[in-house]
């Protein structure tokens, strides 16, 4: 399945005009909300900054599932992409940011990024994914929804939860009792729908986007994650522009980035109460719940980061301690 899809992949941009010009970006975030605000605004910025550009564009996983797309781009058979799971497939051990509810804000996690260990992401991401970082946006607290509801672990014990393909979510999410599938984000609709699976989490545009609200009973304020989407280039494709085209390309990510974020916060409080409305039922886990997760979480999280990398994380988190807020 995984070299069809990239023979597919292949086949399509290969239609395209073969030169430096041609911009071919590719994700499985749904073209809905902030992810459409976001492309939406690159692609104006870049057709005022490189008139002669041709944008392609393929969301929703038009072109595979996660793992496909971070190859597809590693390859440079598409020239941008927009992801999540870069960070466990690249540099598991150094990314904070994948551990569930030690970030309690997008502010904490810009910090991180912008921190010692944030730059030695970058460099990773280009020697281990052939990938140059450009940016990130927010999306929003991870939620979870889930046709039987919990409120406690116990709840949670032996629930089939959809996973993406992420080890350390994988391995927390089992240590809580969850009975983990990991799946591809195009396969799950139909895993809820046919009872493969129980509950997914994910982003609120996402579920809304791809409306696995319609095949789900509750919707499980768990919060347990700070999502946000890392905006990054080939590194042949990236070293291959001219300067010029380097910098106008990195400014209309900076302005798309920017505006994805400032919107993201508003419509997740209007995405929740639109879930709402269509007839899910909202469950606010216990406050044990955290409580009695973080031993395990800190555990896997300590035994997969390297040395140094929580203990940065959790002074990055201290260090906006009475900042006033996160970026909005």
């Amino acid at each position: 399945m995984r070299n069809t899809l990239l023979a597919a992949a292949a086949a399509i941009l290969l239609t395209a005009p073969a030169s430096s010009q041609t911009i071919t970006l590719a994700s499985t975030v749904p073209d809905t909300g902030v992810n459409k605000i976001v492309v939406e605004r690159l692609r104006e910025e870049l057709s005022k900054s490189l008139p002669d550009a041709d944008i392609e564009v393929f969301l929703d996983g038009s072109l595979g599932g996660e793992r496909e797309l971070v190859d597809l781009v590693k390859m440079g058979e598409t020239q941008i992409h927009m992801g999540v799971i870069h960070a466990a497939q690249y540099f598991p051990e150094l990314d904070a940011t994948l551990v569930p509810y030690l970030f309690p804000d997008y502010a904490s996690v810009e910090r991180f990024l912008d921190s010692d260990i944030g730059d030695r992401l970058k460099v990773a991401l280009e020697e281990r994914g052939n990938a140059k970082f450009l940016g990130t946006y927010f999306q929003g607290a991870r939620w979870t929804t889930s046709n039987k509801p919990f409120r406690t672990l116990d709840e949670l014990r032996g629930i089939k939860v959809r996973m993406p393909e992420i080890p350390l979510w994988i391995q927390i999410w089992s240590g809580l009792g969850a009975v983990t599938t990991p799946m591809p984000s195009p396969e799950v609709f139909s895993g809820l729908q046919t009872g493969v699976i129980d509950a997914q989490e994910n982003m609120l545009s996402n579920i809304l986007g791809r409306r696995l609200h319609e095949v789900q009973r509750y919707l499980i304020d768990t919060a347990h994650q700070q999502s946000y989407v890392t905006v990054m280039a080939n590194l042949d494709f990236w070293n291959d522009l001219e300067d010029g085209e380097r910098e106008a390309i990195q400014a209309a990510v900076d302005a798309a980035t920017a505006m994805g974020t400032k919107a993201a916060y508003q419509e997740n409080e209007e995405i929740t109460a639109e879930i709402i409305k269509a007839g899910l039922e909202r469950i606010e886990p216990a406050t044990e719940f955290r409580q009695q997760a973080m031993p395990i979480i800190e555990k896997a999280a300590r035994a997969q980061l390297e040395e140094g990398v929580y203990d940065a994380a959790v002074a990055s988190i201290a260090a906006g301690d009475g900042a006033g807020g996160g970026s909005q």
